[in-house]
């Protein structure tokens, strides 16, 4: 049976404007050290309506022979005295959207984000003081969502600004150890997002995609909760995952996260990862 909201079309609202254009979104500059988030920068002044759906797209801070590992918070609230919403997402080595052999990377979260509030970005990374592109779009407007939706992100895993938690992947398509991310959640969850790059390489080895699952559970015990892939290239740019759907599920507090890769060829240095969990 088809099943139809009853209070008109979802609606869209972005900050790419509206005709083709070689960078998508927003500057976001990194700060002056590797450890330190830059400047926030405004992605959007004012949603125009109630969103529950939220995509992020990272792009052009991969570059040749660079190491650029990175994270990004997104952040809501006045200039100032902003909130962060979404932290610590791992943009390091994106791709653009310019750029022949690799795109750049994304993320979807089921996030309840009201009418009226600005948003932003900050970043910091290898790349000191350079800028990335950060694109946002958020859809709604319907009266209410069509699927679980959270108000909040914690971000599990992270070490020291800009590096997640390390994962030595399986090579030439083996699968890897599970490494936990976490002992514990804090707080119960409804939805999974994964983030994952490279670091301190500057020379990334070949072209290839690169599995990541997400388990859930004891040691021994894991639960594949989702599958995702990323792919990336010999000049140094990371996109993905392609399959950027969420782990919809149950994450109870206290609960158990880990992550295995599958590398499909030989394995480069510095892979690292964090969990997003949508509460």
């Amino acid at each position: 049976m088809l099943w139809t909201p009853s209070k008109g079309r979802y609606r869209v609202d972005h900050n790419v404007g509206n005709v083709g254009n070689l960078l998508l979104g927003t500057a976001v500059t990194t700060g002056a050290a590797a450890t330190t988030k830059g400047t926030p920068a405004e992605l959007i002044t004012a949603t125009a309506f109630d969103a529950y759906w939220v995509k992020i797209v990272a792009s052009g801070y991969g570059a040749s022979t660079v190491a650029s590992a990175g994270s990004m918070d997104i952040m809501i609230g006045a200039a100032g005295v902003e909130d962060i919403l979404i932290p610590d997402l791992l943009m390091g080595y994106c791709g653009g959207i310019n750029q022949d052999n690799v795109g750049p990377k994304t993320w979807d979260f089921p996030l309840y984000i009201p009418a009226g509030t600005r948003i932003s970005a900050q970043a910091a990374g290898e790349r000191v003081s350079t800028a990335l592109r950060v694109a946002i779009f958020l859809y709604g407007g319907n009266g209410y969502p069509t699927h679980p939706c959270g108000s909040k992100v914690t971000t599990y895993g992270m070490g020291t600004v800009p590096a997640g938690t390390a994962i030595t992947p399986g090579a030439s398509g083996a699968e890897g150890s599970w490494t936990q991310i976490t002992a514990a959640t804090t707080q119960d969850g409804l939805a999974m997002v994964p983030s994952w790059q490279w670091q301190a390489d500057t020379g990334i080895l070949a072209t290839r995609s690169l599995f990541l699952d997400l388990g859930v559970g004891a040691a021994t015990e894991e639960e594949v909760a989702g599958n995702f892939v990323f792919y990336h290239s010999s000049v140094e740019l990371v996109a993905g995952p392609v399959n950027g759907m969420p782990a919809f599920g149950s994450v109870p507090s206290g609960t158990r996260l880990s992550a295995r890769i599958s590398n499909a060829g030989t394995n480069d240095s510095g892979s690292n990862a964090v969990i997003h969990v949508v509460s």
